[in-house]
């Protein structure tokens, strides 16, 4: 008797073992075609120096970021499942805080603005600080508290091609393996846009 219950659970786990094997491969199989269509989506962006950051909702709607110096520009693109590009913008949030550091007098609504795009850059100063970021690529997270969301897509890449931060995972996952106010910016930046997209018919 003994015997066949040993047998029985040599047998569950090497079922077991080689279930998440299946699930493992899949998932990195799948990360990989996120990184190859990141990296066509980046590839657009060559001609602009500075570090890059980019974030991605289903591998179809990409949040682009870019720094030079203490300027950024931004960009929002859309590509069809074939990776075939529908949409490219310039999100200009640098212009916008120009404008409003200019004017004296601000209504609250502006003020707000101003404040937000303030405080936003000072997340993305931080967030370019490449040191905190590890090279490898996280693809799962086994003791994630919280799983949720769509796929999503993040990677900074330094001027000499080398890859920060990068993971293709849940969009919502606790802990969050990257900053928390970044995570909230960035998503929160191209929520918006999908929803003016979406419901609206712009961005």
């Amino acid at each position: 008797m003994r015997m066949v219950v040993a047998f029985c659970f040599t047998l569950y786990f090497a079922f077991f073992c080689h279930a998440q094997s299946v699930l493992l491969n899949k998932n990195d199989s799948l990360a990989l075609e996120s990184r190859f269509k990141a990296d066509i989506v980046l590839s657009q962006f060559d001609s602009i120096p500075g570090k890059r950051m980019l974030y991605s909702h289903l591998d179809r709607d990409y949040y682009i970021i870019i720094q030079q110096d203490n300027c950024y520009k931004e960009y929002f693109v859309i590509v069809d499942n074939n990776g075939r590009f529908l949409f490219i913008n310039e999100i200009e949030n640098d212009k916008e805080l120009e404008l409003l550091q200019k004017n004296k007098f601000l209504f609250r609504k502006n003020k707000a603005r101003l404040k937000h795009i303030v405080g936003s850059r000072l997340i993305l100063k931080k967030a370019f600080n490449t040191d905190q970021y590890s090279k490898g690529f996280i693809t799962s997270m086994p003791n994630a508290s919280y799983i949720a969301g769509i796929p999503s897509y993040f990677v900074i890449k330094d001027e000499y091609n080398q890859r920060y931060g990068e993971f293709s995972l849940s969009s919502m996952i606790s802990p969050c393996p990257i900053d928390p106010l970044l995570w909230l910016y960035l998503n929160r930046q191209l929520s918006e846009i999908v929803y003016a997209r979406d419901n609206h018919g712009h961005y």
